[in-house]
């Protein structure tokens, strides 16, 4: 009896044993036979996604930075209207980079490295006629340039010696509100084509320049075609939005403002000037930072 249990038990051994086995034997055979390739899968192409477009930032929602740059020299040189020439030109109240004359450059200007303005890396130099009450020049009391992006669009970053010229200097009648405009300093009247009388505030005149660049040329012949004004925020095609740039100067307020006249004329003729000369490292970083986000 025991020994047939015994006898018993060796053969489910063995059974046992032939099963496993063969089970190792296809594991092996499996593991060395060679791997089929997974049958090509069908691209997925993703539908094209609508193109969308922002509505232009209006008033204060722009984004924007400002600073503030103390009073520079005076002196009747020009270098975008009349470079090279030394007192062919009306009297001009410069702000920004105290080496601009005549003969200035993009290159002698970021040479200069220098800066009446609260920003760093900015040698750009700004300029307006000087304002004068009869024969006395009135001094302006502070001045602000501020960079705005007035289009849907992203700016792009303007080119080295970008020269810019807003308003007319030869104008005879009221020019456009949305260029050139005086009111007093606190506000408490609307925009207008003259100076108005301010009482217990500051006079300011704000000048804008165009925000559309040609992509292509720092000046042209006239000095205001290879950049345009945009229309309800957005540049003609073909051209690139860059930074609007805006002046503010406020000049102490005036009794009788009737006898105030500009270098370059009547009180109508307000312009201003832009030499740029920024470095492009601080130019993007604040366009990065305030315009672009």
């Amino acid at each position: 009896m025991f020994v047939q249990r015994l006898l018993f038990v060796l053969l489910a051994i063995f059974i046992w044993m032939g099963v496993d086995s063969s089970l190792f034997t296809a594991n092996a055979a499996n593991a060395l036979r060679p791997r089929q390739p997974r049958p090509p899968q069908p691209t997925q192409i993703a539908a094209p996604q609508p193109t969308r477009t922002t509505p232009p930032p209006q008033g204060a929602q722009q984004p924007r930075f400002a600073f503030d740059c103390a009073r520079g020299h005076t002196a009747a040189v020009d270098p975008i209207v009349m470079p090279g020439h030394t007192g062919m030109s009306h009297m001009h109240q410069f702000f920004g980079n105290p080496s601009t004359d005549e003969n200035s450059t993009f290159d002698s200007l970021f040479a200069a490295r220098n800066t009446t303005c609260r920003m760093r890396g900015d040698f750009s130099a700004y300029w307006v006629p000087s304002l004068h009450n009869g024969d006395v020049m009135v001094l302006p009391n502070s001045f602000r340039a501020i960079y705005r992006r007035s289009t849907s669009a992203t700016v792009s970053l303007p080119p080295d010696g970008l020269m810019l010229i807003a308003g007319n200097s030869k104008a005879t009648t009221a020019q456009d509100l949305s260029v050139v405009s005086w009111q007093c300093a606190n506000r408490s009247v609307p925009p207008s084509a003259t100076p108005p009388t301010c009482t217990g505030s500051a006079l300011m005149a704000t000048i804008r320049f165009p925000e559309c660049w040609d992509g292509v040329s720092v000046d042209s012949a006239d000095h205001k075609s290879h950049v345009q004004y945009a229309v309800n925020g957005a540049c003609a095609a073909g051209s690139v939005a860059i930074p609007q740039l805006t002046f503010e100067i406020t000049y102490p307020a005036q009794a009788d403002v009737s006898k105030l006249t500009l270098a370059s004329g009547s009180i109508l003729t307000m312009h201003a000037d832009f030499f740029n000369a920024w470095s492009q490292l601080a130019f993007t970083r604040e366009i990065n930072r305030h315009l672009n986000r």
